[in-house]
Order: C-alpha cells, then structure tokens, then sequence
C-alpha cells in the first residue's frame, strides 16, 4: 500500500523439560500493505497468515508475491515482509496467486498456483523462509487427469490425523462450470507427489477458493459461492466423499449494513488457536478498489449439531488472547494500528519500519507495564538525515508522553545504533502509541524495548555468566542443566525471569516442580542461593 493515502541474591539459569490519515480499528489486521487470500496456520504457538500480495495490482490481478503476518495475540501483528516470490524461488513459475501452507513434521510447505494453470509446492524451515522449490515443476497442471475446470489454483492443504495416521489431502479449483469445479487428491507424506486421480467435488454454487478443515469428527469443505461470493460450506464424515450442503458461514463482507467489499471475491480460512476459532478472510474496505483488497479476521463458533454459526463481519475483531509484554525486545514491524509507515527487509536480520514522516505512528494493544512500571526505553535505529524523535504516547497518539528517546544521524539508512531514554509514568495496562517526528525521512527503526524497574540483567566474566540486579552486586550464574539441590527448595521463595528480565512466575520451593512453564532457558532468584555460594 502506497504512503500517505492515508536487591539481588543468588540467582541461577533453569532449564525447564497505510498508510491512510484515516484511524482504522483492529480490522483489517494490517493496512500497511494490500493484502488478500489469507491462509491462516499455526507455528510454534503463534498463528500465521499467508497472504497473496496486491501491491504490483494496478488495472488487473498481478500477483507476484506473498506476505506473511503473525500473532500470538490475535490484536499485535507481526508484518514479516515479502517471504515468498515466485520469480525467484522457481524457474517455471511466473504468477502466485492464492496461497496455502501448513506445517508438518518439522517443515512448512506453501502450495502456490501459477495463475490458473498449474500448482507447485515450496519448502522451508519456518513460515518466514527461506523457501525453495520443493519439486522443481508443477505437482498439478493440464496434464493431470480430469483437471479441465476453468481455473485450476486457489490451492488448499490440510493434514488430518487419525487413530491410523496422517493424511494429507489438497483441495483446488475454480471457474466454470459451477458446481463441478473443485477438486480432492490425496498427498503423499513427501509432499510432493499425489496418489491417485484428484476426484471431483459436487457442491453448490461454487465459485473458487475451496478450504477443507475439521472439528471434532466432522470435516468441511468452504468456498466462496458464484452467486455473490458468500462463503458457504458442505459438512461430511469422510473428506473424500459424502458431503452434504450445510448454507453460508460469511456473507459478503458487509459492516453496518453497507457492502465493504464491492460485491466482489473473498477468500477464507478457518483454524483453531489456543481454543478459539477464527475466520481469515478479505475485503476491500480501506481502498474501495477491486485490486486492492485487505486481510481481516473474526471468531467463528460452531452450534451443538457441528454446523457453524454465521460469522459477523466486525471493525474490532478478535478479543486479545494476552497482555502484551513491552520488556522482551519488541521488532517495529509489530502493530496493531498504523499511520503512514511502510516495511521492508532489515540487512540485521528481519524486517525494519520504513517511509517514516513527520507525525506517523504505529501502536501496540494491551501493553502491560505491571505495578512497577517501565524505567527506560531503547530503540534500535537507522539515519541517513539528521535524525529525529520518537514519542511514547499512552493510549492515543496525543495520550500521556511517557518518553522521548532523540535519534541522531548515523551515517546510513542501514547503519544500526541503539538509543535510550528514561520512561515516566508508565505502569499499568495501556495501548501505547510510538509517535515518530522529524523532518523528511528521519529515520528507520528495527526494534524497540522497555527496560523494567526490576529488571535483570547477564553479562558475561571470567567465570562464566554472571547475573546483574539494578543497583545490587554480581552474583554467580549457573546454566540450565544443574542439579536440583543448586535451586531454591523447601520453603525458599524463588521468581522465575525471562532471559529479559521480566518476571513470569513465584513461589517457595523448587521452581522444577512448582511452575507450568514451558520448556526454556529461565533466570532463577531465590532466597536460598546454591550449595558453596
């Protein structure tokens, strides 16, 4: 999307087995980008979306790229940038239309369409890439059977598991003729080949855009309809045969009585994260145009018979799942409303916040500081100019000044400095807002993080690690991995730190026994320090 269109004692390591002038609310999940086709899939606890990108999208659809978001809050999303393009991770391939990918076994793979001819399957370690070509050619094209609907893309993977295994399935087609458009095939546990002859899906109205998921025994099979482009859906026992039409989960988009996507495509997905359900899908509600759509998302609820509950198109959204925690380093590209700013790839590493002018802002939901607050703050950045300021307002972008950290010039637009300032005021749960000032461009911004008032530090000396307590002495540091009696026990009090320095967990005991934690690397204090120290 283009600009301006809008103290201490012993401690120990444990290891435990837009750009639019306009204020948008939580929806769309991000309008610094145009973004479209959201398939949405769980990695690592946190839920990501990847999205056809509509950038390059001027009189027509021409779809290059794909973006990448993701949360573990469903409110703060994380803009990853352009993960995958088509020109340079294939030399067969030369259009991504709509996405899927899934992660199995320790790998992610996106199945992407060559436009509406072909579809290929890339692979990588992480949802963010890097991904190569997983097969070097098409797994689906012309020349497999019975593939003659009008448009062959608008791929969809799903994994079920069962008491005999795995199976994946892929669930593809479009076009006309209606009705008799879609298709199954099983996929083998390489990925990468197919067993079979895809079989076809006899469903009402269909359209495009198929989505195949479960809940408890049931299956279903969603599209958008040719009739309006509603989301409707079939339910049956067995993904390959049985299905049964069921009505419409979304009608097209529509808030407040008012159609916000021109009457035109959607294209949705459904998952299930940390016991809720939630419904992908897009509009076009910022631009009004028909190639710049915008990614949103809404819960999704399902009645006592296993049939769904008809999703309500909403401005907010989603509730936030957790607060969200400001002393574990924070990257810029992390948001939950914007104004003004664009993204791109970082030579640190990830990706910064770019286009800055004078008055842009991006924010974060639900922030909590706890009873002692924040006492400083430090931001990583990047000047080719003279620099400038950015300004921690609590709870609107004129709200409270916490903070004021000056960034001076560096000497290159990805030369990188890290400045700090002190923080006032900021205790508590806020939404706090990074407002950025200067003239012209007057900086770039990689991350940023709050210090706690309590916060603890690791250096590293002769002996090893070392732990260090704001205004209190040195102390010896053991790794994960020591035995039971080093830690506090009995009726030892202990708090558990992230490697932070926040705080997550207290009690008395063994912190092995007396915590839920997952599995990490944690910092230990307890009133009891280990055996000789």
């Amino acid at each position: 999307m283009h600009r301006k269109t809008i103290r201490y004692s012993i401690f120990s390591i444990l290891q435990i087995t837009v750009c639019f002038s306009v204020l948008f609310a939580d929806n769309p999940i991000i309008t610094q980008r145009y973004t479209a086709d959201p398939n949405a899939f769980v990695f690592e606890d946190r839920v990501y979306a990847i999205c056809s990108s509509d950038e390059d999208n001027v009189d027509g659809y021409n779809l290059l790229n794909y973006t990448l978001i993701s949360s573990d809050d469903m409110v703060n999303w994380t803009d990853h940038n352009l993960v995958f393009k088509v020109k340079s991770v294939t030399t067969w391939a030369g259009q991504a239309y709509a996405p899927t990918a899934i992660w199995r076994d320790g790998k992610v793979y996106l199945f992407f369409p060559d436009g509406a001819s072909a579809i290929g399957v890339a692979v990588a370690d992480r949802p963010e890439g890097p991904y190569k070509d997983h097969l070097g050619k098409a797994l689906i094209d012309r020349n497999t059977p019975n593939c003659t609907m009008e448009w062959l893309f608008d791929p969809c993977i799903f994994v079920d598991s069962t008491a005999q295994g795995k199976q994946a399935y892929l669930v593809f087609g479009g076009g006309k003729p209606y009705g008799t458009n879609l298709r199954i095939i099983k996929v083998n546990d390489d990925m990468k080949s197919v067993t079979g002859t895809p079989l076809t899906l006899d469903a009402k109205d269909t359209f495009e855009g198929p989505f195949l998921h479960r809940y408890k025994n049931w299956y279903y099979l969603s599209y958008p309809t040719s009739n309006g482009s509603n989301i409707d859906y079939l339910m049956s026992d067995d993904p390959m045969s049985g299905w049964t039409y069921k009505g419409t989960i979304l009608d097209n988009p529509t808030l407040d009585g008012k159609n916000i996507n021109q009457n035109n495509n959607s294209h949705e997905s459904m998952i299930e994260y940390k016991g809720g359900w939630y419904m992908f899908y897009h509009d076009r509600r910022i631009s009004n145009a028909t190639y710049k759509r915008n990614v949103c998302v809404d819960t999704l609820a399902y009645n006592s018979d296993g049939t769904i509950k008809k999703v309500k198109v909403t401005s907010e959204g989603p509730a936030q799942l957790k607060p969200f925690n400001p002393f574990d380093t924070v990257q810029a590209e992390t948001m939950w409303k914007q104004q003004g700013i664009e993204t791109e790839f970082c030579n640190e590493g990830g990706v910064m916040v770019t286009g800055v002018s004078d008055g842009d802002y991006t924010s974060l939901k639900g922030v909590d500081f706890g009873n002692d607050g924040a006492t400083d703050f430090e931001v990583r950045a990047a000047s080719a100019s003279s620099g400038g300021t950015v300004e921690v307002h609590l709870d609107s972008p004129t709200g409270t000044l916490a903070a004021t950290c000056a960034i001076t010039g560096t000497g290159g637009w990805q030369t990188w400095k890290t400045f700090a300032c002190s923080v006032t005021g900021c205790s508590g749960s806020h939404n706090v807002y990074f407002v950025y000032k200067g003239t012209g461009e007057p900086f770039r911004l990689n991350w940023m993080r709050f210090i706690d008032a309590n916060a603890v530090g690791i250096s590293t000396r002769a002996r090893g690690a070392l732990a260090v307590g704001r205004n209190a002495p040195v102390q010896s540091l053991w790794l994960h991995g020591m035995d039971d009696e080093r830690l506090p026990s009995g009726s030892g009090v202990f708090r558990v730190y992230t490697l932070n320095g926040r705080m997550i967990a207290s009690g008395s005991g063994n912190p092995k026994t007396k915590t839920a934690l997952p599995q990490g690397v944690y910092i230990i204090r307890g009133s009891n320090g280990p055996a000789g120290h």
